[in-house]
């Protein structure tokens, strides 16, 4: 957060060093009453960003369930930048930021290229879930070991992921 209480933005050129989860051209179902993207489309949006991450991460759906486990989101924190309008383009970049054994610490960017800003941004804490026991569990050892790797990727960056402050792993 900035002094101001506004959040600290990256640069589409940092988000650009980061994975690209999604990318979709907004169409005319996504936008309300007041000529911008719904609420509830975000959340749409970020789900599909999160499915490719999360492959990125190794721990897509399809592997998930063939070892019984799932993701569960235990806690969302969403900043509103900048509207979205229908036709515009937007990519979401997503940086691991801290992990351990059961839990991620992840960061969503939705940047609008058609209109060259930050439009959100989402700070996510997700849990590994075995779905028998319908309990948290740990990420098994070959996926935890692809997060470790990706963490100290993302942690060479030379710049820090800005958070919240609201979600500890």
């Amino acid at each position: 957060m900035s002094k101001s209480g506004a959040p600290t933005v990256p640069t589409l050129e940092q988000l650009r060093q980061l994975p690209l989860c999604h990318r979709e051209t907004i169409p005319y179902d996504y936008i309300d009453a007041y000529g911008h993207m719904n609420v509830r489309y975000y959340f749409a949006l970020w789900e599909k960003a999160a499915h490719g991450f999360m492959q990125y991460l190794g721990a897509d759906v399809h592997t998930m369930l063939e070892q019984g486990r799932g993701n569960w989101v235990l806690r969302q924190v969403v900043d509103y930048l900048a509207e979205v309008r229908e036709g515009d383009s937007i990519a979401v970049y997503a940086r691991i930021v801290h992990r351990t054994p059961k839990r991620l610490h992840n960061k969503y960017w939705m940047a609008n290229e058609t209109r060259g800003n930050v439009a959100a941004s989402s700070e996510v804490l997700v849990t590994c879930a075995d779905l028998k026991a319908r309990r948290t569990a740990p990420f098994p050892d070959a996926m935890g070991a692809t997060m470790d790797a990706r963490l100290a990727e993302h942690r060479a960056l030379a710049w820090d992921a800005p958070v919240s402050g609201a979600i500890q792993a």
